[in-house]
This record gives structure tokens, sequence and C-alpha cells, in this order.
């Protein structure tokens, strides 16, 4: 079993330079705002709804059951990330096909980087770079990742925080499927104009 540090994976596959994935290719992106719509392709956009509340009192309001996590027979686990400031590069994406990830960022920004669940009968098959999509997932907001979308850990932008993660339990031993493309690592650069992914 093959591990990433605090992890360990059932299915780890490596793209050495030598194979298509999309090699010797710049690609230019832009970090996106997190918006319901643009991020439908990957799953939900966790902020407050947009509806009346459900219950309030004083100082707080609740808003019950705005989104639903589909279970099995597993219970979910909570996991905690510590994420520091580091370059913003990342040479790895994984996938899980039987759990939906539910990421939640504590104290300040992030990165999220992610990839359409294409090809749901070959787990390990990683999409075209270029299909890939960073967004920018504001204090306040979380995403909950469909079945099968490609991603990585998020990334801190300039100051450290935390992520609180929502899988079914054991899920990094028995659905993580994860592509290594060492050789060919994928740079996220910050400019006024947007992030330049390009390749080293």
């Amino acid at each position: 079993m093959a591990r990433i540090p605090g992890k360990q994976f059932v299915n780890i596959r490596v793209i050495r330079g030598d194979e298509s994935i999309n090699s010797g290719v710049t690609m230019k992106l832009k970090i996106e705002d997190l918006t319901v719509e643009s991020f439908a392709p990957f799953g939900e956009v966790i902020t407050q709804p947009a509806r009346g509340q459900d219950a309030q009192g004083p100082g707080w309001t609740w808003w019950g059951e705005n989104h639903v996590m589909a279970g099995g027979d597993r219970n979910y686990a909570i996991g905690y990330l510590d994420l520091q400031p580091a370059e913003l590069t990342f040479n790895w994406a994984e996938r899980h096909m039987y759990s939906d990830e539910l990421l939640i960022p504590m104290g300040g920004d992030c990165l999220v980087y992610v990839g359409p669940p294409d090809h749901p009968g070959e787990p390990d098959r990683l999409p075209d770079l270029e299909r890939f999509r960073v967004f920018r997932l504001r204090e306040g907001q979380g995403v909950l990742l469909g079945r099968g979308v490609w991603h990585g850990a998020p990334m801190a932008l300039d100051e450290p925080l935390n992520v609180t993660v929502l899988l079914l339990k054991d899920t990094g031993k028995i659905d993580g499927h994860v592509v290594r493309f060492e050789d060919t690592p994928v740079q996220i650069e910050r400019q006024d104009t947007g992030v330049n992914f390009s390749r080293r």
C-alpha cells in the first residue's frame, strides 16, 4: 500500500514524463471565485442559504438539512487538515468513487483544485489537466465534492489555516485512487489577471 504523508491508499498510479498527460503543455487557468453555478460540475457549495431560516433565537439563526451526503454501511469520519503557505504546486490528484467529501476551511481562505469525474469505470484514469479548475474558498464557505471528482489537498494562500474534512470512514484505505505526475508538476502562479498553470 503506497502512502502520502498521513494517508494510506489502495491504488496509486505514477505517470512519468514520457507518458501522454498533457506532456510539455503550458496551461493558463484563473483562480475562480466559488459560486453555486461555477462549482456545479464538481459538487455543491456550502454557504448561508438564500432561503428563509428554519429557526432563530437571540444571537443565532439556523438553516437545517441544506445538503445531503449520501451514506452507506460505514459511519462518517471527521478529519482535520492543517495548511501552511507553501509553493502553489501540485503533482498528484485523488478521487473516491463511493464517498462524497466535505471541505470546510476554518480561519481563512484557501484554494482547491478539482477535475471532472470522468471515466467512472476506470477510477485511476486521470482527465486531461486542462480540465482541472482552481477555486478560491473564502472563509465561511465550504464545498461538498461529488463522488469521483478529482482533487488534492487544499492550499493555503498567505496565512496558515485549518480545514475540516468529512468522509466515509476508511475511505483512504478502501476507496483512495491517487495518480501522481511527479515529472510534470502543475504550478499555480498568482498574478493580477489570474493564475498561470504551467509545467516545469
